[in-house]
């Protein structure tokens, strides 16, 4: 899964406008409305929108910062890596049951090399929380 945070100073700095298209970036992407800086942005393999992270997300960034925003990014980008690679069989978010999430907490907590801090493992129960409510 490829992830992009949204990012209006790198539309400034990089957007090239393709021949034919008469659009100024920088206002379209500062326009009220606009998807808020920081807001990440997550596709599948087929550069299709990886539901149902990106819904989530855009509800998130409603409320949250950008820095917010970006752990809590990491932290699904963990859960959905243990899931996907760790389980046998793997699953996905929305097939997901309590053992496969204590399974999770028990490897950040205490598996890892480095395991997770209790701030850290609060910040990602949060996320799990929010998203499975």
């Amino acid at each position: 899964m490829e992830y992009f945070f949204v990012s209006r100073s790198k539309v400034r700095r990089f957007y090239e406008a393709p021949a034919g298209v008469d659009l100024d970036a920088w206002a379209y992407v500062s326009r009220p409305g606009a998807l808020k800086e920081g807001t990440p942005f997550f596709l599948d393999e087929q550069m299709h929108p990886a539901e149902p992270l990106v819904s989530f997300f855009l509800d998130m960034a409603k409320t949250l910062k950008a820095k917010s925003l970006q752990d809590y990014t990491y932290d699904a980008l963990d859960l959905t890596g243990f899931l996907e690679d760790e389980l046998d069989p793997p699953v996905d978010l929305l097939s997901v049951i309590e053992e496969d999430l204590v399974a999770y907490r028990e490897d950040c907590t205490e598996h890892r090399a480095s395991p997770d801090a209790p701030a850290t493992w609060k910040r990602r129960r949060a996320l799990i929380n929010g998203f499975y409510e």
